[in-house]
């Protein structure tokens, strides 16, 4: 008997990849359950900002160099415009969606932006971490949610095809992966002011930090992060205001403490800055007492202000008239002291200056000048500064100082006579 092939009942083979089933439809697991919740939300909720956040929005740079989660909103369901009953539904029908999802690999975009958005906006990030696994790895917009993990540390780094990235997500790849070349700061630092990415003000601080000079540099970053002190972490800021105070004047400081600190400690910086610029509050009985000697000898001053530890306090020129008197050793045990409490006051370093000067030690005496402060400009130290200018051969520097102090004092016959005699010198 023979029998046609043509005739034969052959089984029906389907070759396909494993996750092929997995891949085209959702998972048997809840798949209908998560098609009604992702249409409940869309119908409820849709424009809001669930269905348009991506994640390269949520995160920046900091000012060490590192990246950190930056949240879309502060408190995003309340900008939406979201009851607190609807926000309670809203939150039941995620919770409903994420517990569907866990198990099951989905394809499906818009599902993904919506949760991604959800956790990213609640600050979730375990959660998003978890949330990736339900979701195809070759899922472009997947992807973008792996990259933002790849960016704060939280997965292995990997290779990116900076085609596919954008300009803020290039640069901090970059940084990551070699550090940034002089061409790509500069394009950073364009990006920044023109405001165009505003999350790697941070990354621009790191690499201009030092730069106090040309048509790039630091001061303009200052002025930013100035303005939005409050989006930084506390450690940055504390590193900030270091990085702010030596470098601007008090009234700069002031307005960005302002903004930052508690009012305790900022009327603790006011009284710390006056004592610095030797406008501290003096006790009552000390002001009594140098009232009543201010028309007696320079001697009995010192006694005063001694006795409270402040004879620091003395200008310029009665400390020098000190050193050359009987007191001259109590003098210099008092600055002995104030050397080894190392102040930061500019009136001790004032004095200081003042004795480096005595001691010709003239160098000292104008480096220490800019740790006076505002002191530095005051007639006593610019006359100082002109003689030992003049003293160190730096005539025509010392000559230019003498001469604008004539021109202030231009009834001083003492200035005309040593700044003709330094002239009649060089």
């Amino acid at each position: 008997m023979q029998i046609s092939v043509s005739e034969m009942e052959w089984p029906e083979i389907t070759l396909r990849h494993p996750d092929w089933e997995k891949k085209k439809t959702p998972s048997k697991s809840g798949s209908s359950e998560i098609l009604r919740i992702k249409t409940k939300i869309l119908d409820h909720y849709s424009g809001s900002i669930l269905t348009h956040l991506k994640p390269n929005e949520c995160f920046r740079s900091d000012l060490f160099g590192k990246f950190r989660f930056h949240s879309p909103r502060i408190d995003w369901i309340r900008e939406d415009g979201i009851t607190e009953r609807e926000e309670k539904l809203l939150r039941l029908f995620f919770q409903e969606l994420l517990d569907e999802l866990k198990g099951d690999l989905v394809w499906d975009p818009e599902l993904f932006f919506l949760c991604s958005a959800f956790l990213l906006c609640e600050e979730r990030i375990q959660e998003y971490h978890e949330l990736l696994g339900s979701f195809g790895s070759d899922l472009q917009e997947a992807k973008l949610g792996r990259r933002l993990l790849y960016f704060l540390d939280l997965i292995p780094g990997e290779q990116l095809s900076t085609e596919d990235l954008s300009a803020k997500e290039r640069l901090s790849y970059h940084h990551k992966k070699d550090g940034l070349s002089p061409e790509e700061q500069n394009e950073l630092y364009d990006l920044v002011i023109s405001s165009q990415e505003p999350d790697l003000l941070g990354l621009a601080f790191y690499y201009f930090k030092e730069k106090k000079e040309g048509i790039r540099n630091v001061r303009v970053l200052d002025a930013m992060i100035s303005r939005r002190i409050e989006e930084f972490e506390p450690t940055e800021i504390r590193s900030f205001l270091e990085h702010f105070d030596p470098t601007h004047s008090i009234l700069e400081r002031f307005f960005l403490l302002k903004k930052c600190v508690s009012r305790d400690r900022l009327s603790s910086w006011v009284a710390e800055e006056k004592k610095k610029n030797g406008r501290e509050e003096l006790s009552e009985t000390l002001r009594d007492s140098i009232q009543e000697g201010t028309d007696e000898s320079l001697f009995d001053r010192f006694n005063v202000l001694k006795s409270q530890g402040m004879s620091y306090t003395l200008r310029p020129f009665e400390l020098l008239v000190l050193w050359n008197s009987t007191l001259a050793g109590e003098l210099d045990a008092e600055m002995l002291s104030l050397r080894a409490k190392a102040s930061s006051s500019y009136l001790v370093e004032r004095a200081i200056a003042v004795q480096e000067f005595k001691d010709k030690k003239f160098a000292a005496f104008q480096e220490r000048l800019s740790l006076t402060g505002r002191f530095q400009y005051t007639p006593e130290l610019v006359y100082l500064k002109a003689i030992s200018f003049l003293e160190t051969g730096r005539v025509e520097e010392g000559v230019q100082l003498m001469e604008s102090l004539v021109y202030k004092f231009p009834q001083s016959d003492f200035l005309r006579l040593v700044l003709d005699r330094y002239k009649k010198k060089s």
